[in-house]
Formats: C-alpha cells, structure tokens, sequence
C-alpha cells in the first residue's frame, strides 16, 4: 500500500511547475559563482575551480534550497484540512512515510545534481574552452581540501562521491523540516529551524575555533584545508540524531491519534 501511495506523490511531483523550480534549484546559482570566479583568481588545479564554484552561494543557502524542493507541497495539504480525508483510503502513518521518502529522494536528487552537474562541466566540459586559465605551481602551495583523499580512486569517483555526500545531507535537512512540519503543524518555525540550526552551528564552530566541525565546513569544505575524514562524521551524526528523534516522536503521535 505504502509503495503505491509513493508512486502517487512522485507521478504528482512530476509536473512542469515542479520541474522548473527543481532547474531553479540546480543552475542559477554555480553558473552565477561560475561567471564570478571567470577573473581574478590564480587556480592551479582544475579542481579548484569547481570547489570555487560551489563555494558562498550554495553553503550559505543549501538547507533552504533543499527544504524548498518538497516539503512546501504539504504545507498546502495542512492548510487544506486534506489530511482529515487520507485516512479513508491509506493510514496515516503510510501517507506520512510516503511523504518522507519521496521528500528525502528528491532533496538528495536536487542536492546531488547541484554539485555533480557543475563538477561534470568543470572537470570535463570546461578545459575544451580553456575558459578558465590553469596555472604551474612554480612551487607554490597548493591548497588541498577534505574529499580531496578520494581522488586515488580517481576524478569521476571523488565527484560520485562527495555529490553523494551532498546529497545525503540535503536529504537530512529537508527531512528535519517535513518532520517537523508534521509534528508540530507550524510551517514558518517547521521550515526555518534547519536553517537556523546550520547557521547557528557555523557560527558557534567558527567562535570556539572548531570549524572543522561546522555544519557549512564538512559538507562544503572548501574554506579550511584538509582535515581527516572522521572530522565530517561529527555534525552528519548530530542532525541524523536530531532527524531519528524527530522521526520517534512523529510515530508517537500518529500512533495516539489511533488510540
């Protein structure tokens, strides 16, 4: 039952107005940065340019733009009192888990093509235009990044994998606010909280001189040089812990609401 409610909520996401937000989403921002970093930079490495293009814009705003891509559409349903009426034709509990999985497989689809896109015309499309110049070293520092270690298997395989990083983050974020969303029925406190959560996390990182734990700095760690893998696991359980309690509470709920 719940497979089929799945397949709704996908063939009813899949509409042109989901679409063009989804495009919205993805390409404006690294084509922006993109044009941006064009002048003005020395890079040494090609894959300087693509940790530069996914720098600023898309740290700063990624828990809004994942929450942007789903959970919006329940906010109407709410509003719409249309969850007084699923339980004659699906649990509710089904209904809600549908919601999270559809939600959590297209925030990681968005927050993956966010960086995978611009990392595939960066490292493959852009040097048959050599728009942007490559420097030698002539002995100078190159600056490595965490990911970075990744690159032993290979340039595609580092780009699969830290895309995929990405996207399981954003899939957290945008879960963290549906999650919220249908526990407490607040959508500007539902949709703002991850976002206060991330930057406040940024802020108090950066203040006790532990940025390497930040919540903007292991998911785009572009900003400080290379740290140890393990380093990025510490906020990724946080908001995973965060996001498990939450998923707790709302199956409490919807299983008093039976009772």
């Amino acid at each position: 039952m719940i497979s089929h409610q799945i397949k709704l909520e996908l063939k009813k996401s899949a509409n042109w107005k989901q679409v063009v937000l989804w495009t919205i989403l993805i390409v404006p921002l690294p084509v922006i940065k993109f044009l941006m970093i064009d002048e003005g930079y020395v890079y040494y490495r090609q894959i300087e340019v693509f940790l530069r293009v996914n720098s600023d814009f898309l740290p700063l705003l990624f828990p809004l733009l994942m929450i942007t891509a789903y959970t919006p559409r329940f906010i109407g349903e709410q509003k719409n009192n249309f969850l007084v009426y699923v339980n004659s034709r699906i649990s509710l509990k089904n209904y809600n888990y549908a919601k999270l999985i559809v939600n959590g497989f297209i925030s990681f689809f968005i927050a993956f093509l966010c960086v995978f896109i611009p990392f595939v015309f960066v490292m493959y499309i852009e040097p048959n235009f050599n728009i942007i110049t490559i420097y030698p070293t002539n002995g100078n520092i190159v600056p490595v990044t965490t990911f970075e270690q990744f690159l032993t298997f290979g340039t595609f395989i580092y780009g699969l994998i830290y895309s995929s990083w990405v996207g399981i983050n954003g899939m957290l974020y945008a879960t963290f606010a549906l999650l919220l969303l249908m526990i407490i029925e607040n959508p500007l406190v539902s949709l703002t909280t991850p976002f206060i959560y991330y930057i406040f996390g940024n802020f108090l990182t950066q203040l006790l001189n532990y940025e390497k734990f930040s919540p903007g700095s292991t998911v785009f760690p572009f900003s400080i040089s290379q740290q140890p893998l393990w380093t990025v696991l510490v906020p990724f359980c946080i908001l995973l812990t965060i996001v498990l309690i939450l998923f707790y509470i709302l199956r409490r709920k919807v299983e008093t609401s039976y009772e």
